[in-house]
């Protein structure tokens, strides 16, 4: 066996009986990559030279890692040499790190900002340049960049106007009715999103808005900021350290190739240029690939040697084809430990952090969610839960869960969690409100994208009149939210949008457009596309093996840890594979999983079987009768006269509730002298309305 020290160029002095241990995990089972058992260098000359002296006192100058390689025979590999510890007689204490160890060692302490520090986008050096580059990248063709309209939180302390602040709201004035009935005295109102010729983003031009009443200036450049690709942003993490990441699922497969990270940035262009640094989130880069891993069950993975990188999917490994069949390799029978009951487990995945939500209560899982709002189902369109209910007759859709809601079925099983570190953006209605004689009326804009606060890098607000006192901002750091850029298309043009959905929510019918989506839930969702595999396997195999093999040195370079291996005909993961360099070849113990499900299959329900309202065939309808009755009835009707009905939440619609009028609730009205026609039907001054539910099949 030779290692080298590449940093130096020489050859370590060795031992003769020097052998080290490999250990080489599964990503997809353990946090660490390949690495080595700690080996003990000879203290001697030549070893302390090459290492620069570690045993030194008072030593200053922290100990730096050192490139190397390991050779034996045809295995080769290179790697990052750490010391341990070191004595000036004794021996130096020496660990390597190889493959996928090597570049998790390199990346921990980065933070991502770092790796586009001092860098500006090329070609803008002035604000009017800025906004002009961020209406460019509007057809969403840019390699690296795009932009399209988001909203963040509405701090005005305005009670008229949008509801929200928008960055990026490219559009015109326009002349639209919002007050009902009053159709002749048209609100001119900026329509945000809208791409007809001649339209500007709105803060194109100098601009006054509100912060907690207190009216600001802003220059032309404000609310204007252009988002970075995700993959762009993955490929420059990898370049930075040394690595080209090859072409894999995210550059190859539509939505995510063209996935962007979004930021909150209203100050990005004010300054002329438009610094990299400010478009992606403050973390490290370690935290960066963590979202990427633990959000679609993914792993990155490297050759040292060739400085390349790419991307696999738990999925994709289950389903390839058996790299080795190690059998001839085994040199005594292994052991099979089985799992006990508790053993097996179910995924519960969640985001690290969620947006300012609409909702007053929360659901820690669906089953809770389901038990306390029978006719709950989830919305695939914007990712969201709701349930049905009536007034009266009419009907009534209420929101219970967010889009973000965390991937727990709440079965009676032991968990793994997931925790993505990430934050994923809401859809929200915005509104254009006007108030009038009392009344406030509202005008629906469309629905965009959320992200919660925004945030200032670049400068302070100027309060209009205050002879240049400046308003404090507190700035909020988003984690990383991740949206799918597209164009919705129509007739007349295309217009950009951002979605985390596989829906087009800015398109008429709302069309399904993607095959993915980016909340945990529904047929498009993450557990369904990227997790179900993983669930399944633990919830019904992933039993050790613990076996000894006999590896040819050929294997012991090509094995991969994440692949298949085929064990007397039955498949197998890898958790550890473990081998020795050096020194005579023997047998060494390695860790298997087992992949074959084991009976009775237990598999995660599908979102039709969580909400049984979605798939069910029966349906609740609304009926009613209307009665005329005298005065005098309406003078004795007692608790039901003039009662307002109030809004129910049936059950789950089943075979059981047929032929069972559910809640009927009465209302005996007086409605002048004039009379009302009540629910389309007949003019009556005085009448007895009554109302209940008919369970009916589908």
């Amino acid at each position: 066996m030779k290692i080298v020290n590449l940093t130096k160029g020489e050859p370590y002095q060795l031992s003769p009986d020097t052998q080290l241990s490999v250990e080489r995990t599964n990503p997809f089972f353990n946090d660490y990559g390949e690495q080595t058992v700690p080996l003990d260098l000879p203290a001697s000359e030549h070893n302390r030279r090459l290492l620069d002296f570690p045993e030194t006192f008072g030593r200053r100058e922290k100990m730096k890692p050192m490139e190397a390689s390991i050779q034996d025979g045809e295995y080769y590999a290179q790697c990052r040499q750490y010391v341990l510890a070191a004595t000036r007689k004794g021996t130096i204490s020496t660990s390597f790190y190889l493959n996928d160890g090597s570049f998790y060692s390199r990346i921990q302490k980065i933070k991502l900002k770092d790796i586009f520090k001092d860098e500006f986008i090329p070609g803008v050096d002035t604000v009017e340049q800025g906004i002009r580059f961020c209406e460019s990248l509007r057809d969403n063709k840019h390699p690296h960049y795009t932009n399209f309209p988001i909203l963040v939180d509405d701090d005005s302390g305005k009670d008229t106007g949008f509801d929200y602040k928008i960055i990026n709201a490219y559009g015109r004035t326009v002349e639209t009715s919002v007050i009902p009935g009053k159709f002749k005295r048209d609100v001119s109102i900026f329509k945000p999103d809208d791409p007809y010729p001649g339209s500007d983003f709105y803060n194109a031009v100098k601009r006054v808005e509100y912060v907690n009443d207190i009216p600001i200036t802003l220059a032309p450049g404000y609310y204007i900021s252009p988002f970075i690709r995700a993959n762009y942003v993955l490929q420059r993490v990898f370049a930075h350290f040394g690595y080209t990441l090859q072409d894999n699922f995210f550059t190859q497969k539509e939505p995510f190739k063209s996935m962007v990270l979004l930021n909150n940035v209203i100050d990005v262009l004010v300054n002329g240029k438009i610094k990299v640094a400010d478009l992606v989130p403050d973390i490290t880069c370690t935290d960066f690939l963590e979202v990427f891993r633990k959000k679609f069950c993914c792993e990155f993975t490297s050759d040292e040697g060739l400085r390349t990188a790419n991307v696999i999917f738990l999925r994709d490994a289950l389903a390839a084809r058996p790299v080795a069949d190690l059998t001839k390799c085994m040199t005594e029978e292994p052991t099979l430990s089985f799992k006990s009951e508790k053993d097996f487990k179910r995924i519960v995945i969640s985001s690290k952090k969620t947006v300012n939500s609409q909702l007053e209560d929360s659901y820690d899982d669906i089953d809770d969610m389901v038990k306390a709002n029978p006719t709950a189902y989830h919305d695939p369109v914007t990712g969201s839960f709701f349930k049905t209910g009536f007034s009266g007759i009419n009907r009534v859709t209420t929101k219970i869960g967010e889009a973000s809601q965390a991937y727990n079925t709440g079965e009676d099983t032991e968990t793994t969690e997931i925790n993505v570190p990430d934050c994923i953006p809401e859809f929200r209605t915005l509104h254009y409100v006007v108030k009038e004689d009392g009344n406030t009326y509202g005008k629906d804009m469309g629905a965009w994208l959320y992200v919660g606060k925004y945030n200032t890098l670049n400068s302070k607000m100027e309060v209009v009149g205050t002879d240049n006192k400046e308003t404090e901002k507190s700035a909020d750091t988003l984690l990383p939210m991740l949206a799918f850029s597209y164009l919705s298309e129509s007739e007349f043009w295309e217009k950009p949008a951002g979605t985390i959905s596989s829906y087009d929510l800015q398109k008429e019918g709302r069309p399904h457009i993607f095959g993915y989506a980016l909340y945990y839930h529904g047929p498009d969702g993450i557990f369904e596309r990227f997790y179900r595999d993983y669930d399944t396997l633990l919830r019904n195999a992933l039993q050790e093996l613990k076996i000894k093999l006999l590896l040819s040195r050929s294997q012991k370079q090509n094995l991969p840890a994440h692949g298949k291996v085929v064990v007397r005909g039955t498949p197998f993961f890898f958790n550890k594979l473990k081998f020795t360099l050096g020194g005579k070849n023997e047998p060494v113990e390695s860790e298997l999983r087992s992949i074959s499900l084991s009976t009775p299959i237990v598999s995660a329900p599908t979102i039709m079987e969580h909400f049984p309202v979605m798939g069910a065939k029966y349906k609740w309808v609304a009926k009613n009768r209307i009665t005329e009755v005298t005065e005098n009835d309406y003078n004795n009707a007692g608790p039901d006269k003039d009662r307002v009905f109030q809004t129910i939440y049936p059950p789950a619609p089943s075979a059981e509730w047929v032929n069972k009028p559910y809640n009927l609730q009465t209302s005996i009205m007086n409605k002048g002298i004039k009379g009302i026609q009540v629910f389309g039907g007949l003019l009556y001054k005085y009448a007895k309305i009554e109302v209940w539910l008919e369970c009916v099949p589908v």
